[in-house]
């Protein structure tokens, strides 16, 4: 095993069990494994094994065990939810420690039941406190479907039924039902320890119980468990003593931290806890916790790991537990480095396993240059309900058929010359694999550099995440010493004169212009807009909801310009995650003085003006200088085509065979080369 990351591969001893790495992977399940089952089904099963394999130590799971969820009508829905008094269903549980086990890790799970004791930190007779802001999809505010969204995209709906929602709480916290709260979570905890189960979490942060009591806005108690900070831990100490008392001393029990910063009065709310706050009460529930999770929400920007920071700090101040670390880092070199230098025990990451298929080889030979970059596309957080509920990540295309992908790959009987037409994502990917699996590709790429339509995130900002992957598929593609032939128009003569076996056309797609009157005097696109914002008159009108003309609009922002957008929908970027993508992205282009006109019908396009009907049916002018029409994008179709029999075997890939996006390209090249 190489030495490179020998830190992350160092073991752990915690509570008499060995973790075998320092990663931890957290409460993160992709949407849409589990089916009706009442007990872990074969690819939720599939799919943690493959995280353990990869190497995590320590594997922490929900705990959604109350069937009622399903007919919520939301997201949640989709999740596990389990049965654990039936006793059809218990020995599943049984097994699925067992394969956890098997993988050398541990796993435990969340014990929550605030969603079962819905009860209220404050006498239920005082009006509940006012909140900031949306609070998160389930939370006031939650904005989850379209209609949520009013017309300056602030989110008006309240979905009912979380833990601090008005309305759900209807008992009194009193001294009494504290008792009984803690007797259901060690009974709770008890229970899955009986199936096998090593560790449970308990959340100290967002909208949970634990932090209610600790709010200095959300706590408005006379006695004992209110005022002072001493007193609003009360709570969280003695839940936290009677849990380790109800589990035994063979228990680890895994804290998931509340907010802490630096300066509390730049948090969130304000409601962060201060260093000296955190020591204290660490300190306190020193005898009950073994690990303590810290998160944030924090960017890679290339500072140093705010989580880290603060870490190192309480290391430095005494605290006991194991301090696991949520960073956004996805470079193995310096995630090693904070374990190394003492500054965190462990790291919590859901994202570099879910996005990085070979993850496990990674960490033994040491190859992290071979990492895949999270572009933070949000889309294993969830669908948009739209018709598509596996779960997905945009650039490992095994997410989610862990329990089939073998099925997928048939045996190589011949090693073949194959030429790849067009060197974006699914073009150069399905080199990549073509190569992995012994045959030789070249690519075929008519302008002077690889990327396709993502070479256009190399101009905003705010896509840093998509140009580093970007940068790292090329790097990719050289280190896998795959030919490319750069200001090379392929023709079909071409490839049949070299005699390559078989062909791939992997040609992509064109912008097309909407089904609107005077369509033809927009001349912008989501595509030629980048690098040539200098030839955009000031005033321009954006035509489309989706998020490439959102995208649009908020670079032409940007860089100057005054941008109107017309979207038919309530809620620009409607194709993107719900859960936290969509609304930071309308969230971005407020804040870059996009003016947002949702549920607008675009009914003319003229010279220097955009007709439109709003949601009334009384139809608006916009003076402007230019037009950017988005209408979608067509498929290459005959280009592709025409590269038939030009080799023995012909086959398309991607945006040419039909218009998607870049996670069905890479899907799509992903199966082909496994066929191949």
């Amino acid at each position: 095993m190489s030495q490179r990351y020998a830190a992350l591969n160092s073991p752990l001893n915690v509570r008499g069990k060995m973790l075998k790495s320092r990663f931890e992977y957290p409460v993160a399940q992709p949407h849409f494994l589990q089916g009706p089952e009442t007990y872990p089904g074969d690819p939720v099963v599939a799919y943690y094994t493959e995280v353990c394999r990869k190497g995590s130590a320590l594997l922490i799971v929900h705990d959604l065990t109350n069937p009622n969820q399903r007919k919520m009508g939301s997201d949640i829905a989709h999740f596990c939810m389990y049965d654990l008094d039936d006793f059809g269903s218990q020995n599943y549980f049984t097994q699925f420690a067992h394969f956890i086990h098997c993988q050398g890790s541990y796993v435990g799970t969340e014990i929550c039941c605030d969603l079962r004791l819905p009860w209220c930190v404050n006498d239920p007779n005082l009006p509940e406190p006012e909140r900031e802001g949306p609070g998160g999809p389930f939370g006031p505010g939650g904005a989850m479907f379209e209609d949520d969204y009013d017309e300056n995209l602030r989110p008006v709906a309240t979905v009912k039924g979380f833990p601090g929602t008005p309305g759900t709480q209807t008992e009194y916290f009193t001294k009494e039902n504290i008792q009984k709260y803690i007797k259901v979570l060690s009974d709770r905890a008890r229970r899955f320890k009986s199936f096998g189960y090593d560790a449970g979490m308990i959340e100290m942060g967002a909208e949970f119980y634990f932090a209610k009591f600790m709010s200095k806005r959300e706590n408005r108690r006379t006695d004992e468990y209110g005022g002072s900070f001493e007193n609003r831990s009360r709570f969280a100490i003695e839940v936290l003593k009677g849990l380790r008392e109800g589990v035994g001393e063979d228990f680890i029990i895994f804290a998931n931290a509340p907010d802490i910063a630096f300066d509390p009065s730049k948090s969130r709310g304000g409601e962060a806890l201060s260093i000296d706050e955190a020591v204290w009460l660490f300190d306190q529930i020193a005898p009950y916790v073994d690990i303590i999770r810290l998160r944030g929400e924090e960017q890679d920007n290339g500072g140093e790991c705010e989580c880290a920071k603060i870490a190192a700090e309480l290391k430095k101040r005494g605290v006991k537990e194991y301090l696991c670390i949520n960073t956004p880092y996805m470079d193995l070199d310096r995630i090693n480095a904070i374990v190394a230098e003492g500054k965190a025990d462990m790291i919590s990451s859901a994202r570099m396993f879910i996005c990085n298929e070979n993850l496990g080889s990674i960490l033994k030979n040491g190859n992290g240059e071979d990492l895949n970059p999270c572009i933070e596309c949000g889309v294993c957080r969830g669908s948009i309900g739209d018709g598509d509920w596996m779960s997905h990540c945009t650039i490992n295309p095994e997410l989610g058929m862990e329990h089939r992908k073998d099925s997928l790959k048939m045996p190589v009987e011949k090693l073949k010359k194959i030429a790849v037409i067009g060197g974006g994502p699914a073009g150069m990917k399905c080199a990549m694999w073509l190569k992995e699996r012994g045959h030789t590709p070249v690519i075929f790429e008519a302008s002077d550099a690889l990327g396709g339509q993502i070479k256009t995130a190399r101009y905003p900002q705010f896509k840093w995440k998509l140009c580093r992957y970007l940068d790292f598929l090329i790097a990719q593609v050289d280190r896998k010493g795959i030919e490319v032939r750069l200001n090379t128009y392929a023709t079909p003569e071409m490839i049949k004169t070299e005699g390559f076996d078989a062909v791939v056309a992997a040609l992509g797609a064109e912008p097309k212009k909407p089904g609107v009157v005077g369509a033809e005097n927009a001349k912008w696109n989501t595509v030629n807009i980048y690098g040539n914002t200098e030839n955009i008159g000031k005033r321009v009108v954006v035509i489309g909801g989706s998020s490439a003309p959102c995208e649009a609009a908020a670079y032409l922002a940007d860089t100057g310009h005054e941008v109107t957008l017309l979207s038919r929908r309530s809620n620009p970027n409607y194709d993107l995650n719900p859960i936290r993508t969509q609304r930071s992205m309308n969230m971005m282009m407020l804040q870059k003085g996009v003016n947002i006109i949702v549920k607008a019908k675009t009914t003319e396009i003229g010279d220097g003006y955009v007709k439109y009907v709003d949601k009334d049916g009384v139809e608006h002018t916009i003076e402007c200088d230019d037009v950017l029409a988005a209408g979608g994008m067509a498929p290459n179709m005959d280009a592709a085509m025409k590269f038939y029999g030009s080799a023995e075997e012909f086959y398309a890939i991607g945006d040419c065979k039909e218009a998607g996006n870049m996670r069905t390209a890479i899907r799509d090249a992903y199966a082909l080369a496994m066929r191949i």
